[in-house]
């Protein structure tokens, strides 16, 4: 992967001392000028001066260079920044940019910045390309009636029919929480994947030379850090980082972690409550294995990054695997067994109610990860429930007939005994059995509660309907 780092050589001049950084005169000013400097690179870093560039001009040479736009990282430099912490940020961004597995033509959604004028029809304005979300049909799980997506996207942009997620790219203002809440991860973003944070956030931990503060920043906001010690790692929007995420950042190396709104003003989507929801879950997760907000601050990019006390080795943190990975290494801390019982967690544990729990089995026809699981054996039938595949995304809930009688409910709860111990029986029951085929009707308390709602009327037809499946009912 051959990534090269192109730096505006106007003044005030961007001071970087890597070997691989060609300076351009008057690239901000003239974008085109890449074309001929790109060369044998697949992958770049722009160095650019602070709101001294336009970003379709910028995007329009490096697609005519052979970049993907969607790809490359650009930093806008103020003046004043300290070099050596340039030199951090610049490595953090050379390894997102070599973790970019590439787009395709999906992922672009085009934008005019502005108004188009009447004289302007004759010659538009280059468009601005965000990058739009992607589902993966094959691992989503929506044939089994998860709509997760649906019900976390501030823009209804997802919708659900007949098995089916419908994706209007057109009215999605990217923010990534359909990709942090899938629960198959099936949706991704290219510019924003699990491998390019992951990336950026070891190199920027490895190149410093002092305590180091990673804080998650809005792409419609995200400069480099002012606050000594604090570096940026840009996400769509900040309402799309969990908890887990923060406490990923800290085991992995950073002293420091914080979550910054999209402006003063609050997110323009509303999704400034998950932000805060995901800081109180990891304060909270923290809290529970020993480690205090004074030796592993979760805090704002005000104050100097602690030195890292809980450096731990994740294989795949920001997925769901690195979640289960994440909550197990907080276990190793605590003197205790590590608990945390939040709203904020993507683990959770799945309670069932026996006395009105039919065995329907929807839940488990539902779940998208195959937490809850249903299995008939002879006359009986069992729901068994893994907590390291439950992501507390509810699916399971949204789908159970009895839910208003409280037949099940979810708990977010991350619990390293319970994601220890595999899988385990919540409920079973007897099945009803067909009196002439021998196969299988349905539950006996589902059939119990039919009864129930048929009412009196049916007192007579009911044993009938117990004791004959479908196929035989209009056998003498």
């Amino acid at each position: 992967m051959n990534v090269a780092v192109f730096a505006c050589a106007d003044e005030p001049a961007i001071r970087h001392e890597g070997d691989d950084v060609v300076g351009i005169r008057g690239l901000c000013r003239e974008p085109m000028l890449l074309v001929d400097a790109v060369g044998e690179a697949t992958r770049a870093v722009l160095l650019l001066h602070e709101r001294a560039h336009d970003l379709a001009d910028v995007q329009k040479a490096l697609r005519t260079a052979e970049l993907d736009p969607l790809g490359v990282q650009i930093l806008e430099v103020s003046a004043g920044v300290d070099e050596v912490e340039l030199d951090v940020a610049v490595a953090g961004l050379q390894h997102r940019a070599e973790g970019f597995a590439g787009s395709r033509p999906e992922h672009a959604k085009p934008v005019l910045r502005g108004e188009v004028t009447r004289r302007g029809l004759f010659r538009p304005p280059n468009p601005v390309y965000l990058v739009a979300p992607m589902i993966d049909q094959k691992a989503c799980a929506a044939a089994d009636g998860c709509r997760a997506c649906v019900d976390v996207c501030p823009q209804d942009a997802y919708k659900w029919h007949q098995g089916r997620i419908h994706f209007n790219k057109d009215v999605c203002e990217p923010c990534g929480r359909c990709v942090s809440a899938c629960p198959t991860e099936a949706i991704s973003n290219p510019a924003a994947s699990p491998t390019m944070l992951a990336a950026q956030i070891d190199a920027i931990v490895e190149a410093g030379e002092a305590a180091i503060g990673i804080r998650f920043v809005c792409s419609r906001s995200t400069q480099l850090a002012t606050a000594t010690g604090w570096f940026d790692v840009e996400v769509p929007c900040t309402g799309m980082v969990p908890g887990g995420w923060l406490v990923s950042t800290l085991l992995i190396g950073a002293g420091s972690v914080s979550v910054l709104p999209c402006s003063i003003g609050g997110c323009p989507l509303g999704l400034d409550q998950h932000s805060r929801e995901a800081v109180d879950f990891a304060r909270a997760a923290l809290a529970s294995a020993g480690l205090e907000p004074e030796s592993a601050p979760i805090d704002s990019a005000n104050a100097e990054p602690k030195e890292p006390v809980a450096a731990r080795s994740l294989q795949h943190p920001f997925t769901r695997a690195g979640d289960i990975q994440t909550m197990l290494a907080l276990d190793s801390f605590s003197e205790e067994a590590f608990s945390v019982v939040h709203p904020g967690s993507s683990v959770g544990v799945v309670t069932i109610d026996p006395e009105t729990c039919t065995l329907c089995t929807q839940c488990a026809q539902t779940c998208p990860t195959h937490a809850i699981t249903a299995a008939y054996e002879g006359n009986r039938v069992s729901l068994t429930f893994d907590a390291s595949s439950c992501t507390n995304c509810n699916q399971c809930t949204i789908a159970c007939p009895e839910i208003r009688r409280g037949a099940i409910s979810v708990t977010g709860r991350a619990d390293a005994e319970l994601l220890r111990s595999g899988r385990r029986t919540v409920h079973e029951g007897v099945v009803a059995v067909c009196e002439i085929c021998g196969n299988a009707i349905a539950p006996t308390s589902m059939m119990a509660r039919i009864g129930e709602l048929l009412g009196e009327d049916f007192d007579d037809t009911m044993p009938y309907l117990s004791h004959r499946c479908m196929d035989c009912r209009g056998l003498t």
